[in-house]
């Protein structure tokens, strides 16, 4: 189930919910206020496909973070 981060309208607490997609956002759990869902990171798991990448010297940098992004570069 995915979680979403939250922030109330009327007293600004912020928090995390898990919860599945087609619900509506919960109530602040502080006062029982309204919520908004806040912007967030997604994210990302694995992808590599289960292969190990060889390890040594590190890579030269190339555009989006030495290949560290998973792009080949």
């Amino acid at each position: 189930m995915p979680t979403y981060d939250y922030q109330c309208k009327v007293c600004s607490h912020s928090f995390t919910a898990m919860h599945k997609i087609s619900e509506a956002a919960p109530l602040c759990p502080e006062c029982g206020g309204e919520t908004k869902k806040l912007l967030s990171a997604p994210a990302v798991h694995g992808g590599s496909g289960g292969r190990a990448e060889p390890t040594g010297a590190a890579a030269p940098f190339q555009g989006c973070g030495s290949g560290m992004c998973g792009h080949k570069h």
